[in-house]
């Protein structure tokens, strides 16, 4: 079903698509009307958060020109809030449906700015999952689903000559002890049942892949891949530009008011559109969207020195995939183009009242080195040569969702993502097929507007996050999981 001709009043739902619909998103009750004053944002403070950011360090990223910022007043036919991976993928799906129709995307800082740009760089396809579903030609409807963001990354390097530094070689979860090792087993069955291509590692078969004392056990995934995320980010805003996608780069959200017309100001300018997309993430809160729903949450990554070759055999990581760790307060690595290992983890930190961090913290960073040398000792003494951080999105339950609300059913959304690099590519398609009124796999996936669960009241949140991390210290490290 394509939009109705009398459009852009209002966008068609599918009558099956509109019963489902919650009360919570239709009628928007986790909408608050938010203004924000100028915050006097320019390009210096921009790059200041990223400062230290290896990405954008390594893909010489840093002095890159950046759009103009929207000034004055401006109509189109859909704006995108955001112009991170969700932001950029709903551009290019929905251009292509859609390619006469006026997109604009409105970034407060520059595309790739937020965890799109400074993540772990990992590639991970079973992120969306359904694991409740048994019905075959359900879960290979499901698994489609699962494969298409790294599809659509893999379409973007194939068709448009993007360079990401990308590297499929799967991917590697490692056991710390018995207990973790329990847990692999039964998602080893899960996703083997699923048609994927994994397989446990013991003792010799373990060491063909990595030597840690720390490791008793892997799952070997033969799907995933790793790549330099800000490489991506910035080369998606390229691909879209060149498809006519309007971009205007610092240009804050103050405001967004809703209607059958959308109004939308900026700092400097405004914009109406009778559709929207929110892709802001742990952002949303800031312009009144998912309150108590969606909340920041950090993490943190450093860059080695490059290794040596005697260091890379030391440790035995032989194929260079990606690897986590089972760990409640996980690690996850990979290899840098350059030869680095990039590892990063979270603190579970939670900054009252939603408020928006810096990007660095540094005693969380020297946390991650100290772990890092416990999993390699031959790496004792290696230097870090960059440490970085930012927040991403949490919801209660750890999982995302991407759908459809507002009065008027024009305005759509993608957040709370877990593993973001390839679902929120995938949310940029869903978005796109929503907005077609089509009935596929992607429009009927377990997250489409799925209710996030109540988060309690942010004051809660914030001595909860205290009380949470002394109990993962106190308790949970001594017993070895943490």
């Amino acid at each position: 079903m394509m939009l109705k001709k009398n459009w852009p009043e209002s966008v068609d739902v599918p009558k099956k698509l509109h019963n489902r619909l919650t009360k919570d998103n239709y009628n928007m009750k986790n909408f608050t009307p938010v203004y924000n004053n100028r915050l006097g944002l320019e390009p210096p403070g921009i790059y200041e958060y990223f400062l230290d950011n290896f990405w954008f360090k390594a893909a010489d990223l840093e002095n890159e020109k950046i759009n103009e910022p929207l000034r004055g007043s401006h109509k189109a036919d859909i704006v995108i809030i955001g112009g991170g991976y969700t932001g950029l993928s709903a551009a290019y799906n929905i251009h292509k449906k859609f390619p006469d129709k006026k997109i604009m995307i409105l970034e407060g800082a520059c595309c790739g700015y937020g965890a799109s740009g400074r993540n772990g760089g990992f590639c991970v396809v079973t992120s969306l999952i359904d694991e409740g579903c048994k019905d075959t030609e359900a879960r290979k409807r499901n698994l489609a689903v699962n494969l298409h963001g790294i599809n659509q990354i893999k379409e973007f390097i194939n068709d448009y000559g993007l360079d990401c530094d990308f590297d499929e070689k799967g991917m590697l979860d490692t056991a710390m002890n018995e207990a973790q090792v329990k847990i692999m087993e039964r998602e080893y069955k899960l996703l083997k049942d699923w048609g994927l291509e994994v397989e446990m590692l013991y003792g010799k078969d373990l060491e063909k892949e990595i030597k840690s004392p720390r490791y008793i056990a892997a799952l070997k995934i033969n799907h995933g891949a790793t790549l330099n995320p800000a490489k991506l980010a910035r080369g998606m805003k390229k691909i879209v530009e060149n498809l006519g996608v309007e971009i205007r780069e610092r240009s804050l959200v103050t405001r967004v008011i809703p209607g059958k017309i959308n109004h939308v100001d900026t700092e400097q300018g405004e914009v109406k559109a009778p559709v929207i997309v929110v892709a802001t993430n742990a952002y949303s809160h800031k312009i009144g969207f998912f309150q108590n729903r969606l909340y920041p949450i950090y993490t943190y990554v450093i860059a080695t020195e490059p290794l040596s070759k005697s260091q890379w055999e030391a440790i035995g990581w032989q194929n260079r995939q990606g690897i986590a760790d089972y760990r409640m307060q996980f690690d996850y690595m990979i290899p840098s183009a350059d030869g680095r290992i990039i590892i990063g983890g979270s603190d579970t930190k939670y900054y009252q009242n939603d408020g928006i961090a810096p990007g660095n913290n540094k005693s969380v960073s020297e946390d991650i080195l100290k772990d890092l040398v416990k999993t390699f000792p031959p790496l004792k003494g290696i230097k870090v040569d960059h440490c970085w951080g930012g927040p991403t999105a949490g919801t209660l339950d750890f999982a995302p969702s991407v759908g459809v609300m507002g009065d008027h059913k024009n305005i759509y959304y993608g957040v709370g993502y877990n593993e973001g690099v390839p679902s929120t590519q995938t949310a940029g398609r869903m978005i796109a097929d929503l907005m077609a009124g089509e009935k596929n796999e992607f429009t009927d996936h377990y997250i489409i507007n799925r209710t996030m669960p109540y988060s309690g009241p942010k004051f809660l949140r914030y001595f909860f996050s205290i009380f949470r991390k002394w109990y993962m210290v106190k308790v949970i490290k001594n017993a070895g999981h943490l």
